[in-house]
């Protein structure tokens, strides 16, 4: 597994915390607690993307530098 994918199902888990907490909030008739929550679950929610982004960058990066390296050893065996 890869360190992006970690850290992807860390920030799930602590969405999954928050929501609960919402989801308690509004159980117990309350909202004051929820507008500490919402922050939050913004915060993780855009994190999320962020290293779904970086995951992303880091595949199409590794592919690239293969391209190259196969390029260079094709272009090497040809010499």
């Amino acid at each position: 597994m890869s360190k992006y994918q970690q850290a992807k199902d860390v920030l799930e888990k602590a969405r999954e915390e928050i929501l609960r907490e919402l989801t308690l909030c509004g159980q117990n008739g309350g909202t004051g607690r929820s507008q500490n929550y919402a922050p939050i679950l913004v915060n993780l929610h855009n994190a999320i993307k962020v290293i779904e982004e970086l995951d992303q960058d880091a595949k199409s990066d590794f592919g690239e530098r293969m391209k190259a390296a196969r390029a260079a050893k094709a272009s090497a065996a040809k010499d």
